[in-house]
């Protein structure tokens, strides 16, 4: 039996009585385990999100229910552009998983899962419940890491009110703007001096994190989170305060949505990639004008076409690093760049620690301060898999100049 939400006594575990309802799935293992999802997901036309929730001792449950309330609410009464019909399942946790209440209201508790990490995860959006200032003053290790590795494999983060302390012990947030409960403003600059903390703000959005203060709005909050999910960055510009990017996701819809503009001028960068490109060639190739290739581009991925391609080209050069001994001068400049030294400004800038000492190190640095404009799209680790899908399109002629697979093409012949 999958208990959902339990109030007052009462357990509601009929999913038919709740198509319009997040989806509450408290049974450990994998999503399809519950056979009442199967029920109600299974077919073709179901476009599944999942959602995350990390609760604590004492947290606030009450604006986690709302949000999920207005997010379903929302999502059904919107038409979408695509054939599948979006469903939200929820998985909720804490750190030894039973039986969390709200100190809010004795009315109300969940069943949760304990947390545990036993495969990649692929989380739509991750909620930090709001709580106590007490109730998070020195989280435990094992929430620390396991919300560190959980939000290297979500999309969308969202910490409620005093949840940011919880991500911020992750190193995550490092020169992020953030905001929270105005009672625990000075608290959260005084432990976190690198955050960027805005005072009087309703929430805030930097990159794929969402952080709230007291007066958040439920309905506002949860219609930019349907909209970066539908990947319909609008320009939310009265609400965000980034200073690199307004990406609400990493790995965007229009990533892999094969007419979009996103998509088509990124493939066909990546079979240019060692040519000398620019935004004027971009919008010939689109048929477009410059003005209008920009403008459309920043509103499907939230970057510039000129900082997303100069990104691209640093991730492809990283690669490269480790999948080739070529030296790192010829590395640039067949990844599009000019020369070696543009490689290194640039993989400082952005990763924080040199070429030479990348390659040197085989990665295994903790790169918690990675520039947020390429920390949203890349990890400094792996490739992404909406990049590898590209890849994997790319001729194998391309594949020469993009450097992905040298090591793996003995018969390349070196420039």
């Amino acid at each position: 039996m999958i208990t959902l939400l339990s109030i007052t006594g009462v357990n509601y575990t009929d999913l038919l009585f709740l198509k319009q309802r997040p989806i509450m799935n408290t049974n450990s293992g994998p999503l399809w385990s519950a056979q009442t999802n199967k029920l109600l997901l299974s077919g073709s036309g179901v476009d599944i999100r999942q959602i995350m929730i990390l609760t604590y001792t004492d947290c606030f449950l009450g604006d986690v229910v709302k949000l999920l309330e207005m997010l379903t609410s929302l999502n059904s009464s919107q038409p979408c552009l695509s054939a599948a019909k979006i469903e939200y399942v929820t998985h909720i946790y804490s750190l030894y998983g039973g039986l969390v209440s709200s100190p809010a209201t004795a009315l109300m508790n969940m069943e949760t899962q304990a947390m545990q990490i036993s495969r990649p995860l692929d989380i739509d959006i991750l909620i930090i419940a709001h709580g106590p200032q007490q109730a998070i003053s020195t989280p435990p290790d094992a929430i620390v890491n396991w919300l560190r590795t959980i939000c290297s494999q979500s999309r969308c983060v969202v910490a409620l009110g005093a949840g940011i302390f919880l991500l911020a012990a992750t190193g995550l947030l490092h020169q992020r703007t953030v905001t929270t409960y105005s009672s625990l403003i000075s608290r959260l600059i005084a432990g976190y001096p690198t955050l960027r903390v805005k005072k009087s703000a309703d929430f805030q959005r930097d990159g794929k994190f969402y952080t709230t203060g007291e007066r958040i709005n439920i309905k506002e909050m949860a219609q930019l989170l349907l909209r970066s999910d539908r990947g319909e960055n609008g320009d939310d510009s009265r609400r965000v305060e980034s200073s690199v990017s307004t990406a609400s996701c990493p790995l965007n819809s229009f990533f892999t949505r094969p007419q979009s503009i996103a998509y088509r001028v990124i493939f066909w960068w990546l079979t240019h990639i060692d040519e000398d490109l620019n935004m004027a060639h971009s919008a010939d190739f689109l048929a477009m004008s410059e003005r209008s290739f920009r403008r459309h581009f920043k509103l499907q991925t939230g970057y510039s076409p000129s900082l997303f391609l100069l990104l691209l080209r640093l991730e492809l050069s990283r690669q490269a690093l480790i999948d080739s001994d070529l030296p790192i001068d010829k590395i640039a400049r067949r990844c599009g760049l000019l020369d070696g030294q543009q490689l290194a400004r640039i993989f400082r800038k952005f990763i924080g620690t040199s070429p030479h000492l990348y390659r040197e190190t085989n990665q295994q640095e903790n790169f918690a301060a990675l520039h947020p404009a390429y920390g949203d799209l890349f990890n400094a680790r792996v490739l992404p898999e909406w990049l590898s899908r590209f890849l994997a399109r790319v001729s194998s002629e391309k594949r020469q100049s993009i450097l992905i697979y040298l090591q793996r093409q003995s018969t390349v012949a070196p420039l």
